[in-house]
């Protein structure tokens, strides 16, 4: 490659910072194919961004900035959250939102999407790959919203990368409050389990968040359970309601009581405060007996009422669509536990942790909300 080279390639490393490794004679094996230009690549320089860093390519070698190539494609890094959606993949560079670029065979080259593990072809080369980036950076390259980001936020770390708290998948956007930088090995790895349980799901399918089944002493084996649900509920402002479907009220005055006990509620709907302003986990386990007192493995314990007239219930942040399932129990009134714990794993921006919310319902008397055991400390990130 000389600096009279137009090809895209070239281009594309004269506008590239880097190295962000020392210099290395590669070998990957292949000395023709995408595997052979990789390899070519990096023995010219050693890893680089471009696009204001929307797009970084990794160095090789054990010493330089961001992910080392060979360690980022060992399995245990972050694909075996995949559950095999990304065996067969060599990726080479990603852009700023962890969607990957990796070589198939030695001679495909393909993006992957983290939330869906989708594969994407591109390309037969890393010329074509270059081609096709240069085609649309803002939209390939992320080169505008990076830039942008970064203006109003700092520079990105070379181990970092943008995840949205909200999936873009999941509805999701791109403003400000909805992405945060986060390593980028905890990116893949978050979305993992998600993209491997939405994969050959149909359009519309209903998906769960929640990576592994809860201890329950008393979950209903004996025949005494109503419904269940594994629901993932979009937590904003730190709450969500459960209620009857057909039930419309404005929860305008439980600000207070959800932020300092984490319940709320009146005529028979309650609202649950929250650890994080994002997708949580939550179990809908109806009964027809009151659970035990035992709350030893729980950080805070609350308890209220919901009544229902349809049986019909939905849980979520004042969202009626069609999108949230409804759970059918028999019509009636219903006292309300909630069991929360994993307050103590809320990182310290309160975005991210392994918090859980366990909602027992069974027929009885509505309570006023209450507290019955009350977590001690202060939560992180408010």
């Amino acid at each position: 490659m000389t600096s009279t080279d137009t090809s895209p390639l070239a281009q594309l490393l004269d506008a590239a910072r880097g190295p962000l490794g020392p210099r290395i004679d590669l070998d990957l094996g292949h000395t023709d194919g995408p595997l052979g230009e990789l390899a070519q690549l990096l023995s010219t320089l050693n890893g680089f961004t471009v696009f204001n860093a929307g797009i970084q390519l990794f160095h090789a070698g054990p010493t330089g900035l961001g992910p080392e190539l060979q360690r980022w494609n060992t399995p245990s890094t972050w694909k075996d959250t995949y559950a095999g959606q990304a065996d067969g993949l060599f990726c080479f560079a990603q852009d700023l939102f962890g969607r990957q670029f990796a070589i198939t065979g030695n001679h495909d080259i393909v993006t992957f999407d983290p939330e869906t593990a989708d594969r994407t072809p591109i390309g037969t080369s890393l010329e074509g790959w270059a081609a096709w980036l240069l085609a649309d950076p803002d939209v390939r390259g992320a080169h505008s919203f990076a830039g942008a980001w970064q203006d109003r936020h700092g520079p990105l770390d070379h181990h970092q990368r943008l995840i949205p708290l909200r999936l873009f998948t999941t509805g999701g956007g791109y403003d400000d409050d909805n992405l945060v930088a986060k390593d980028a090995t905890t990116c893949m790895r978050i979305r993992g389990p998600f993209a491997s349980t939405i994969h050959d799901l149909p359009d519309g399918a209903q998906v769960h968040l929640m990576p592994d089944q809860p201890h329950t002493t008393d979950a209903g084996a004996d025949g005494t359970q109503i419904a269940y649900a594994e629901l993932d509920v979009f937590a904003d402002y730190n709450s969500f309601f459960v209620q009857d479907e057909t039930v419309r009220f404005d929860p305008d005055d439980w600000t207070m009581p959800l932020i300092n006990d984490l319940i709320a509620g009146d005529n028979g709907v309650f609202g649950v405060g929250t650890a994080r302003r994002t997708t949580v986990p939550v179990i809908l386990d109806v009964r027809t007996t009151a659970p035990d007192d035992n709350f030893d493995d729980w950080d805070h314990v609350t308890e209220a009422g919901l009544r229902t007239t349809t049986g019909r219930i939905i849980v979520s942040m004042l969202n009626y669509t069609p999108s949230i399932p409804r759970t059918t129990i028999p019509p009636g009134d219903y006292t309300a536990r909630v069991y929360a714990k994993g307050f103590h794993t809320i990182s310290d921006d309160g975005r991210f942790g392994d918090d859980l919310y366990h909602l027992i319902l069974w027929p009885g008397d509505i309570h006023p909300p209450r507290v019955l055991k009350r977590y001690p400390g202060t939560l992180p990130g408010g």
